[in-house]
């Protein structure tokens, strides 16, 4: 049924290859597991996380197509992740801004938001288990050490020692979501500053840095940033944030804005003054402008309460939104704004603002990089934009938060009337009519589970369907941005001094 095609993986008593679907022709990645090499422990967990992976689904978490068993090997058969792991990402191209670690760090609070409330918890939250689908979605994968949730606490030492929380190394009893709560915290670390807030060269010294709790946090980091890994890096489990706490901070829901590194500056005498005052006055405002090696380190720990244990830490600042901060630039020009020919002259010249000038307000200076940048995002996307008919008719058809939730996604439903079903599912009995599948041989399947071929075709189609519903609504986003960027272009402005 599967073609294996090269490795793309290898693990202690597995490897990972890549696979053609012989019927349906999609890739897949396939987990061969050799039996033989396994004791008890290691059977325990494959089990373990096959089962999870059967009553978990979501977005961003690890697609389960099919489980095939011989004699000697287990194979499980998952959905292709082209982009690898972000372990490499960020050991290769180093570590991600702020603004792009918040998007990949939501998507992450809310696949484990979801195993938690399904009374399931991963217990290997790291940089290796998350996969990279493209720049800016990331799907949770290996849920090994995955366990579900009972009333008896957790006893277990599972995961990666970097990553683990404090009560792992007490030898005791722990409690199972505060452990996934750190180890998002350390992983967080990872993906903003490129390396560990505890490290050691030994497993004995790395147990004993953790429980020390001494790490550092670089002073160029926003302050709701370092409040939020200060509020996760707690050593009392209970004092930790809960994943719908930590959904809701200030950092995830006003992310800091890029820097502005579009527009190229000349080294005029105004900039030379500028960068004297910045050194000189040192003001919040212009600390992102200097070099942030310069800053000094903050040094933290994890053991310290006080106001770190506080009920509002998360929230920490006022938030304003871009619309307030624009309509009170707007206000404070018009009241600044003079004449500068007379009292009589009706061109009115405000003053210099910099903020604005650099937002492209001023002369609308900052749209044609955004048209650029726009035609680039689109001739370099174009090849991968699919054409399906029946993609766009099922993308206009149904809701957005209804293109990858819902029963019918893992289970077909158990009905031979079409009329009722979702229009996914409606469409991906379509597909495997033509290929040989029909409706009676999918609910004669649905028992079996993943360990039927059937199911694991059904599967593979309605996934890739979501795929080509993804790239049509790229497509959409982009033919959009390139109608607004051709408006924006065609809209000239002129200045006319008298």
């Amino acid at each position: 049924m599967y073609k294996f095609c090269k490795d793309i993986g290898r693990g202690n008593f597995s490897k990972v290859k890549l696979a053609v679907h012989q019927l349906t022709r999609d890739s897949v990645a396939i987990k061969v597991v050799d039996r033989s090499r396994l004791d008890a422990r290691a059977l325990r967990m494959l089990s373990r996380e096959v089962t999870t992976l059967e009553c978990v689904h979501h977005p961003n978490i690890l697609r389960l197509f099919e489980v095939v068993e011989t004699l000697n090997r287990v194979h499980l058969v998952t959905e292709f992740i082209s982009g690898g792991e972000l372990y490499h990402r960020l050991i290769n191209e180093g570590p991600i801004q702020e603004q792009q670690a918040s998007k990949l760090f939501r998507q992450l609070l809310s696949a484990v938001r979801h195993m938690h409330n399904l009374g399931f918890v991963h217990r290997d939250i790291k940089a290796e288990n998350v996969l990279l689908v493209n720049e800016d979605k990331v799907k949770l994968a290996d849920f090994g050490f995955s366990t579900q949730l009972s009333n008896d606490p957790c006893r277990t030492f599972c995961g990666s020692p970097p990553y683990a929380a404090p009560e792992l190394f007490s030898d005791d009893d722990y409690v199972g979501k505060p452990v996934d709560v750190w180890a998002l915290g350390v992983l967080l670390y990872f993906m903003i500053i490129g390396n560990m807030p505890f490290r050691a060269p030994t497993v004995p010294a790395l147990r004993a840095s953790v429980l020390k709790g001494d790490y550092l946090l670089p002073g160029h980091l926003t302050l709701p940033l370092i409040r939020l890994i200060q509020r996760i890096l707690v050593h009392v489990p209970s004092r930790r944030p809960t994943i719908e706490q930590m959904s809701q901070c200030q950092w995830l829901n006003n992310p800091p804005k890029p820097p502005s590194s579009d527009i190229n500056r000349k080294k005029s005498g105004f900039w030379r003054i500028k960068a004297r005052n910045i050194r000189s006055s040192r003001s919040t405002k212009d600390l992102t402008l200097l070099d942030s090696r310069t800053l000094v380190p903050i040094a933290c720990n994890t053991r310290r309460g006080n106001s770190v244990l506080e009920d509002n830490f998360l929230f920490p600042l006022d938030v304003i939104s871009r619309d307030e901060v624009d309509a009170d630039q707007q206000v404070h020009a018009s009241q600044q704004r003079r004449s500068f020919f007379g009292a009589n002259s009706k061109k009115k010249i405000g003053p210099m603002e910099t903020d604005r000038r650099e937002s492209g307000k001023m002369f609308k200076r900052s749209s044609c990089v955004e048209i650029s940048n726009a035609s680039e995002v689109l001739n370099d996307k174009k090849h991968i934009l699919m054409e399906s008919k029946s993609a766009i008719n099922i993308h206009n058809s149904v809701q957005p938060e209804e293109e990858e939730e819902g029963e019918f996604i893992m289970r077909p439903t158990f009905t031979y009337d079409l009329t009722h079903l979702h229009p996914m599912e409606v469409e991906t009995r379509r597909i495997l009519e033509k290929l040989g599948i029909t409706g009676e041989m999918l609910c004669h399947s649905i028992s079996s589970g993943p360990r039927s071929d059937v199911i694991g075709a059904y599967r593979i189609v309605i996934n890739r369907l979501q795929k080509q519903i993804m790239l049509a609504k790229l497509k959409e986003t982009l033919a959009k941005e390139e109608a607004n960027a051709t408006k924006s272009k065609g809209n000239t402005t002129s200045c006319v001094i008298l």
